[in-house]
């Protein structure tokens, strides 16, 4: 929903100083060197005297473009310098202003060499708020115009589809200004603290686990990598990350065990203590894919998955006689062009071993028959599509858990 003020806060009341007097400004502020604002001693406040210091160039007087004019020129001095220390093949992994698109201005000429499109995603309606129910908005949409209505959702479906627009927007938009560039989710995650914290008492992570889901969905529909923020070892329910007010760790010490009690073996489901919320963070994933993805499902109630990828083509020239794709490419509709040949025809797809226990896989391959292990058509734009489905040994209590109102 839209922010607005609820409150009025007077914040550094002691006027304690961050600047230290030992350092270049000699305890100043650099903007109040810079004449931006001063202090007026009668009034005892600051003022502003330079009201177009940030939107108009100090030097030639132009209207300022943060990209071109600071954001592009530090990028550039930035990655020369990791690469200066790292080496060149280095990649670095950048954004664009939070919340916002990346922009069309970001052309070859701004683009470091290898570099990964890593934008941050929250859903801020729950993340300023710390409440998640059976309603969602489009905080993306909302604040670019869109009429209320359209970017209201209700239920756990209505959340996966929210996040899911959100998630493509932000991906198809760096398709159209960045071209072929991984893009991976530099940071993503869900407040643990939700609803006032209820469930530090009452174990119930139902919305919690919900969020995460409709979450993940969305970055699996899109075909994201992510970084799931986050893993902090010290998390407590009390102090959360000991961060900005922050609870956003997958793990709290209050539910795990001592390491005296675990056992090392890697089956040992003493491994997950600690954890919280798994059931909605442990999920299946294509591990190698030999060509390029275009669908991915998994359904967290039952553990189907289905998984689509398509051989791509050598060159450009032979893609370009053969696709039907115009513009810029899509989730859906990827580049199917290869820049090197397949290294391998291997697809490999993970299944956690949280998942598998007391249940037997079904594998359904659509051009082979219903085996683990099958030969790949290597042909270009042959398309390849596996699904999986579990056969269920659960006790009563398991299944009543799994089983969650999607409405």
């Amino acid at each position: 929903m839209p922010s607005k003020q609820t409150s009025t806060v007077t914040l550094n009341p002691d006027g304690r100083k961050v600047w230290n007097p030992a350092g270049p400004s000699n305890g100043k502020c650099i903007w109040e060197m810079h004449g931006v604002w001063g202090w007026d001693e009668r009034k005892k406040e600051g003022i502003v005297l330079r009201e177009n210091y940030f939107k108009r160039h100090p030097m030639s007087g132009k209207d300022v473009d943060w990209y071109n004019d600071f954001y592009f020129p530090f990028l550039s001095r930035w990655a020369d310098r990791v690469r200066g220390v790292a080496g060149e093949q280095k990649m670095v992994f950048v954004e664009a202003i939070p919340n916002e698109f990346c922009p069309s201005s970001w052309t070859p000429d701004h683009q470091p060499k290898n570099l990964v499109y890593a934008p941050h995603w929250y859903d801020l309606n729950a993340l300023f708020t710390k409440a998640y129910g059976d309603f969602t908005a489009n905080v993306q949409g909302l604040s670019r115009g869109m009429f209320p209505l359209k970017a209201f959702y209700w239920g756990h479906v209505g959340a996966r589809n929210n996040f899911s627009l959100q998630l493509k927007n932000m991906t198809e938009a760096a398709y159209r200004s960045l071209g072929e560039k991984p893009v991976l989710i530099g940071e993503c995650g869900i407040p643990v603290d939700l609803n006032k914290g209820e469930a530090f008492e009452s174990d119930d992570w139902t919305w919690q686990n919900k969020m995460m889901d409709a979450m993940i969905t969305a970055l699996e529909r899109s075909l994201l990598n992510f970084t799931l923020w986050n893993y902090n070892p010290a998390n407590s329910d009390i102090h959360g990350d000991s961060w900005n007010g922050e609870n956003f760790s997958f793990f709290a010490q209050r539910r795990a065990l001592p390491s005296s009690l675990l056992s090392l073996d890697q089956t040992s489901p003493t491994l997950d203590n600690g954890g919280r919320l798994l059931r909605s963070i442990v999920r299946p994933y294509a591990a190698k894919v030999a060509g390029v993805p275009l669908k991915w499902e998994y359904e967290l109630n039952t553990g189907d998955c289905e998984f689509e990828w398509v051989v791509p083509y050598p060159n450009e020239a032979k893609a370009a006689q053969n696709s039907k794709a115009k513009g810029s490419p899509t989730v859906s509709e990827p580049p199917l062009i290869s820049n090197s040949l397949l290294a391998s025809n291997t697809t490999e797809i993970f299944f956690p071993l949280y998942l598998s226990q007391g249940r037997t896989i079904s594998v359904t391959l659509a051009d082979s028959s219903a085996s683990s292990k099958f030969t790949q058509n290597m042909c270009p734009n042959f398309k390849h599509y596996v699904s999986a489905s579990w056969i269920c040994h659960l006790d009563s209590d398991i299944m009543s858990r799994l089983d969650w109102n999607l409405a």
